[in-house]
């Protein structure tokens, strides 16, 4: 266990071991925080580590296997759009 002093502008030196790396800090009771390294999720990419997006890829990989990829008509499309 090592012994750290908090600074006047509330500053702590953590180890080398957490140099350029992201932490979270948590605050677990009076007295008590907890530091994680970790990866930071950007917001505009949160909805792929949900359950429910993780459910829907894993099915739409099994879609996959089940059909294999075909050449596309492209006339043929148009045609369907203009219609």
């Amino acid at each position: 266990m090592e012994v750290r002093k908090v600074s006047s502008k509330s500053q702590i030196t953590l180890p080398k071991e957490f140099a350029g790396k992201l932490v979270s800090i948590e605050k677990l009771a009076e007295g008590i925080i907890q530091i994680k390294t970790g990866q930071f999720i950007p917001d505009s990419e949160r909805l792929f580590h949900t359950g429910k997006y993780i459910t829907r890829l894993e099915k739409f990989d099994e879609w996959m296997d089940k059909h294999k990829p075909e050449e596309s008509n492209l006339d043929e499309l148009l045609m369907d759009k203009e219609k």
